[in-house]
């Protein structure tokens, strides 16, 4: 919030994520496009910059696209960029996107895990971070976040039409890469963005020297570019 001080910021925890409640069985991305929309509308009651990372990428495109009155500006953090059908049939999709789900037995080991994986970008101010990702099931930790509304969220996605929704993105809008992951992702990510650039020339594209987590592991960088958007009154 620091990187931010004149906006509020607000960070939402979507269904079955954080210390939201868990999804339903009907629930789909328009599920989630509509409560973001709804909780700009209560929260701030004017249009927000919308930043979504990974999966939250593909939210807040939607929302963008589906909602210009509730989005000012759109930053898009190293999500899809295009139809993942076109490279991947859903059976590859879900076989790669699915690995378990963590399990710790408390939260020291869950925070040990969070430090081994983040490495040079863990910082104490996560802990809380890290508790609030977890849930007590039968003596041990887990995410809100059950199998079954996981590969439905992928399942969605794998469904997307972002070449669609580009073109009717009509707010200032970055988008957000990281480069360290492995050959064939970059290459894939490199030939979407190149889709992307030529439906939607409008967009700003930026690469970091980064891995997915782009806010934890350059959040000054991106941060920068993020405050480049048009300025509304308040950030979420």
């Amino acid at each position: 919030m620091a990187r931010f001080p004149r906006r509020r910021v607000i960070a939402l925890d979507q269904r079955s994520h954080g210390l939201s409640d868990p999804a339903r069985g009907t629930d789909t991305t328009a599920t989630f496009v509509a409560d973001a929309a709804f909780a700009i509308m209560r929260a701030v009651a004017a249009p927000a910059l919308v930043v979504g990372h990974s999966w939250g990428a593909a939210v807040a495109l939607e929302l963008a696209a589906a909602h210009p009155e509730r989005c000012a500006a759109l930053a898009f953090v190293d999500g899809p960029a295009w139809p993942l059908a076109e490279v991947l049939s859903w059976e590859d999709f879900a076989a790669r996107a699915q690995p378990p789900l963590p399990r710790h037995a408390d939260l020291p080991a869950a925070l040990a895990s969070a430090r081994a994986a983040l490495a040079g970008a863990w910082d104490e101010d996560l802990v809380d971070f890290v508790r609030a990702g977890y849930r007590e099931e039968e003596g041990a930790l887990v995410l809100p976040l059950s199998a079954e509304v996981r590969r439905a969220i992928l399942r969605d996605m794998h469904a997307a039409r972002q070449d669609l929704r580009w073109r009717e993105v009509r707010v200032p809008a970055l988008a957000a890469f990281a480069t360290r992951k492995s050959a064939l992702m970059l290459e894939a990510t490199k030939r979407a963005v190149d889709k992307l650039v030529r439906a939607a020339p409008n967009v700003t594209v930026r690469w970091y020297e980064s891995p997915h987590d782009i806010p934890l592991f350059v959040p000054d960088e991106l941060a920068r570019d993020i405050a480049t958007l048009e300025r509304p009154q308040n950030a979420t």
